[in-house]
């Protein structure tokens, strides 16, 4: 997550895709998960593209996300309390 942060704060005001995030991010994992995690705790804003043969679904920092992200960049985050992990973690029981 922190690293998805770091990309998103690079440029708070540019919508991202999950692919831009993977080529920028310096620990690469699935910035889809992180973002759509992200998107549903109200971090992001999210734009589907129209018109293109391959359209992207475009996430941005919402208002109160940059609130978030400027202080969660400054030290190491936990998932936000409002975002449910999808995968457990190994040897670990969901939180579900």
């Amino acid at each position: 997550m922190q690293a998805v942060l770091d990309v998103l704060m690079a440029d708070p005001s540019r919508e991202v895709w999950p692919y831009y995030v993977d080529q920028h991010a310096s620990a690469r994992g699935d910035s889809y998960q992180v973002l759509k995690r992200l998107h549903e705790a109200g971090w992001l804003t999210v734009r589907h593209e129209t018109g293109r043969p391959n359209a992207r679904v475009l996430y941005k920092l919402s208002a109160a996300g940059k609130a978030l992200a400027r202080e969660a960049v400054e030290r190491p985050v936990k998932w936000p309390g409002s975002v449910k992990r999808r995968r457990p973690a190994t040897g670990t029981v969901p939180d579900e």
